[in-house]
Parts: C-alpha cells; sequence; structure tokens
C-alpha cells in the first residue's frame, strides 16, 4: 500500500517507487494499491513511465483533505508549486483536529476494500506499507490482520503528530499513540536512521526492526557523466520542498553576509531554488534584497531535476532548525550524493550533516548562524575561483546508498518473512 505513487511527485515517492522497480528486477510480482492521480498537490506524469510494466497498479478512489480541498476550490490538484504559507497554516492546524492521524486518512477505507478484495481473488505473500502518510498502516493493519498476511511497515518518518508536530490536546495524543501502537503487529517495521531505530526500539522492544537508509537511484542518473556546471556564474542549487519549517530564509541571511563582506562577488553568485515552496520564502527574497541573486522555479519532471543537479556547481540541503528533527535525514541527501556534485548543508547537528562530513561530500554550516553558512559559501567559491573546487572533496558514487543495494536487502527481509511464515 503506498499513498504516494506516480504520477505524484516529491519526495516520498522515489523510495518506494525505486523499490517497486527494483524487486521486479529481483523476480518478485508486485501489485500497489494507490489512490487515483490528484492525491497530492506535486505532480510528476513523467515518473509514471519508470514503473515497471509488469507491475500490478490498483488505484482506488480518496478523500483526502487536499483532494477535497481542490473540489471545494474549482482548481484541479496538483497544479502549480507555491501555495500560501499563512493559509496552508490555518488549514494544517484545522485538520489536526478532525482528521486523524493525517488528512489523508480518507483514503483508509477505499484502499483497505482494494485490498480485501484482492486477497480473495489471489494469493498474496507479505503485505508491504510505507508512511507518510500514517494513516497507510491503520489500512495494512487491518489487512493484515483479517488475511493473516506477514506485514512489513515501511517508516520513512516517525509518527508525525507525535514525533514532529504537537498533538492539538492530550486526548489527541492518546488517539495518536493508540493508532501508532498498531505498528507492534506488523512482523518487521522498517526505519531508516539510527535515532528512529533507537525511538523505536524503546517504544517497541519486542518489534523486530531493520534499518535500510534512504538512497539514490543510478538510474536516474544515467547518461549524465557529461553534464557540467557552466564557468559562470557560481551557482549554487535547492531542489526540494519549501516549508515554514524547512525554510530559504538562513541560506539568504547567509547570503546577504556574504555580500556585506565582499560586495564585489555579487554579480558571480547566483542561488536557484527548485521546486514547491509555501510563499513566505519568496517574501524573504525581497525582504533582504536579493531579488538579483535568489531566482525561484516551479517543479520540473524529475529527471530534468537531476539534470539541473549535475549541472549546478553546490547542492544545497536545508533542514529543519528543531530538535525533533536533528535525527531525521532528508532523502535528498542521497539523491545530491547520486549527482556527485559538492554539497552545502545547512543543518543542525545530527546524522544528516555526519553523513556530509563522514564523506567528504561537502561544507556543513550550523543552520542559525548566518556567520557560519557565509564561511561556507566563501570557502566553496574560493575553491571555485582557485580551479580546486572538484578536487576540494571526494565526488564517486557510494554504492552501499544506491537503491538497487537496498532493495536487495528488502529482498532478503522479504525472503526471511516467507521462510518464517
Amino acid at each position: 500500500m503506498i499513498n504516494f505513487f506516480p504520477p505524484a511527485g516529491g519526495g516520498g515517492v522515489y523510495r518506494p517507487l525505486g523499490f517497486v522497480k527494483y524487486l521486479v528486477r529481483l523476480g518478485w510480482k508486485v501489485t500497489v494499491i494507490t489512490p487515483r492521480p490528484g492525491e497530492y498537490w506535486i505532480s510528476d506524469p513523467d515518473l509514471a513511465g519508470t514503473v515497471p510494466g509488469e507491475v500490478t497498479i490498483v488505484r482506488t478512489p480518496s478523500l483526502s483533505g487536499f483532494r477535497m480541498l481542490s473540489l471545494v476550490r474549482g482548481r484541479r490538484a496538483g497544479r502549480g508549486s507555491a501555495r500560501s504559507s499563512s493559509r496552508f497554516e490555518w488549514l494544517r492546524r484545522l485538520s489536526e483536529f478532525c482528521m486523524l492521524p493525517d488528512t489523508y486518512v480518507g483514503w483508509v477505507p477505499f484502499a483497505r476494500r482494494a485490498a480485501m478484495r484482492l486477497c480473495s481473488e489471489q494469493r498474496f505473500d507479505v503485505l508491504y506499507s510505507t508512511s507518510p502518510p500514517d494513516s497507510t498502516h491503520l489500512a495494512a493493519w487491518s489487512v493484515a490482520r483479517r488475511r493473516s498476511l506477514p506485514w512489513l511497515a515501511d517508516c520513512r518518518d516517525p509518527w508525525i503528530s507525535l514525533y514532529l508536530r504537537d498533538p492539538p490536546t492530550a486526548l489527541h495524543r492518546r488517539l495518536h499513540e493508540r493508532m501508532e501502537s498498531r505498528l507492534s503487529d506488523a512482523d518487521r517495521i522498517l526505519v531508516t536512521t539510527a535515532w528512529q531505530e533507537e525511538m523505536m526500539r524503546r517504544r517497541f522492544p519486542s518489534c523486530r526492526l531493520e534499518r535500510i537508509e534512504n538512497g539514490y537511484d543510478e538510474d536516474d542518473f544515467e547518461g549524465t557523466d557529461e553534464l557540467r556546471p557552466p564557468q559562470k556564474p557560481f551557482t549554487i542549487m535547492h531542489c526540494g520542498m519549501l516549508t515554514l519549517g524547512r525554510s530559504s530564509r538562513p541560506v539568504l541571511e547567509g547570503l546577504r553576509e556574504v555580500f556585506r563582506r565582499q560586495p564585489g562577488v555579487r554579480d558571480s553568485i547566483r542561488v536557484l531554488f527548485l521546486g514547491a515552496r509555501e510563499s513566505e520564502n519568496e517574501a524573504w527574497v525581497r525582504r533582504l534584497g536579493l531579488d538579483d541573486v535568489a531566482v525561484f522555479m516551479d517543479n520540473v519532471a524529475h529527471h530534468e531535476c537531476v539534470k539541473l543537479e549535475r549541472k549546478s556547481h553546490v547542492l544545497l540541503l536545508v533542514k529543519h532548525d528543531d530538535e525533533r528533527y536533528r535525527g531525521l535525514v532528508p532523502g535528498k541527501v542521497y539523491e545530491y550524493i547520486g549527482a556527485r556534485r559538492p554539497i552545502l548543508a545547512v543543518v543542525p547537528e545530527g546524522e544528516a550533516a555526519d553523513i556530509v562530513t563522514r564523506h567528504n561530500r561537502g561544507e556543513v554550516a550550523w543552520i542559525g548562524d548566518p556567520g557560519r553558512v557565509a564561511d561556507a559559501i566563501l570557502k566553496m567559491f574560493r575553491l571555485y575561483r582557485e580551479g580546486a573546487f572538484e578536487s576540494a572533496y571526494f565526488l564517486d558514487p557510494l554504492p552501499h546508498y544506491s537503491r538497487r543495494t537496498e532493495t536487495e536487502r528488502l529482498a532478503e527481509i522479504l525472503d526471511e518473512l516467507l521462510e518464517e511464515g
């Protein structure tokens, strides 16, 4: 059961899509239950062409918050890349009161019904569900119990409204804890980071946990080896979603400090923010007087995105400046590793910073300190001007982060479930 699946786009799509693709290559027969198009506000129709033809895709109706809002507003879902920060924050707070565990819970009855029908028509060996959204696991839990299927629950992030956001009331917290506790019925729980693994072991000491990091798909970069950044200007690119929590502001404030220290480099540096965003991000560009330096672009197809990554000097990673997010490693880290370009990580201390530092993949600047951000940008810009930029960092492939390698490990876990069953 996969809620975010092509033609939906965005970071939550790539891990389950990669698993599906490489499991088929390893000989597995895969059936995907997913909503009809229009469930999510980010769309990438070209991704549908990467799904193997052997995969059976069962698309169901859904009553997600986004779909219902689109119907009320009379607008087509998935159109555009910018949304109003103030309006979205208000809607999110409202939904936290009345839609548990998340705004996609309206898909649960349709997903459950489709899965039960399929199980009555043919035999399945393992049930896989992935989150976010966490509501997907509720549907899988029900089907696994009623059909006695081995269940593999893939938690790309911890349960959102318990660990990454504060429930609005004590009652909401208890309800979320009760819903999350259903994960203890899973035969295996997949996690993506060491921090998440430790936290889940405390929460579910009797569960069997497996850690498979997020990774990158080598196929995404096929035919891009010859792509190189232009000589000028020095281009820093952020690819991915920007929200109120994960904002362009720390980078922009650091960039303003760069130009305060060295006004003469202003014409030589450009920053490109590519992808979905909340409107407050563009407002910060105007407030800081960086309209001539920072550019926002709407979503492009993923295959175009990776080309732009290859043609950028620096790939920018931004994380939330929030203690609750410090243990998370954005999937974009691994995609940047696959793109083999230096990384500027504007992040708090944690696993994401450790990956960049341990592999000498780029520079780390602690979020919340514009001076440190400016230091990192100026260091990379100096290396660029001196012709030492490429050699300063290790940019070779890291195969253990490849989606192919990770899916081989996933297949081993699935085989173990079959033997135990």
